[in-house]
């Protein structure tokens, strides 16, 4: 299953990435830092899973995903 990661904090990636790569059936396809950069990312890439941040500056995560 394709993931992605969209947080604002640096840590968290690190620590998402650790527990991602622990998985097998898992595969981590992008890195995001902010909701515009994850739908820019969307429209070209299909993903399984979404490790998204609700609190995120500029667009939250749930105004994304409305």
């Amino acid at each position: 299953m394709n993931c992605l990661i969209v947080d604002d904090e640096p840590l968290a990636h690190v620590v998402l990435e650790k527990y991602i790569s622990k998985i097998t059936h898992l595969s981590l396809v992008g890195n995001c830092y902010n909701a515009v950069e994850a739908l820019n990312f969307l429209h070209e890439h299909s993903v399984d899973i979404l490790f998204l941040d609700i609190e995120m500056p500029e667009l939250s995560g749930l105004e994304m995903l409305s």
